[in-house]
């Protein structure tokens, strides 16, 4: 799936190199830091309290909802970037105006 993503992103960062847009890919700071890495820097799934923005056990529009009872619920934590996985964004995008548009 991450490679996917990254393709996409390649992609449109090609498609608006014109506009100065640059493509710096994170994979080589997420080295050792994927979801069964230690210390991971995406989260996996998370469970939180039932709050506004994350997917309840109530809502039937929720396809995860079985998941999840009582006060808990799907949080949109899941599968995104920790503190761990910021650091290592934001080292990816600190390299990124030096390179080529397409790296």
């Amino acid at each position: 799936m991450a490679e996917y993503l990254e393709s996409k992103q390649r992609e449109l960062t090609l498609s608006m190199s014109a506009s100065n847009v640059r493509y710096r890919s994170p994979q080589a700071a997420f080295e050792g830091k994927r979801i069964c890495d230690s210390p991971e820097g995406i989260n996996g799934v998370v469970a939180g309290a039932n709050g506004d923005g994350d997917f309840h056990h109530e809502n039937s529009n929720t396809q995860l909802r079985w998941w999840f009872t009582g006060d808990t619920c799907l949080s949109r934590e899941s599968y995104h970037p920790n503190q761990t996985g910021t650091s290592a964004y934001a080292q990816a995008f600190m390299t990124a105006g030096l390179l080529s548009a397409a790296t």
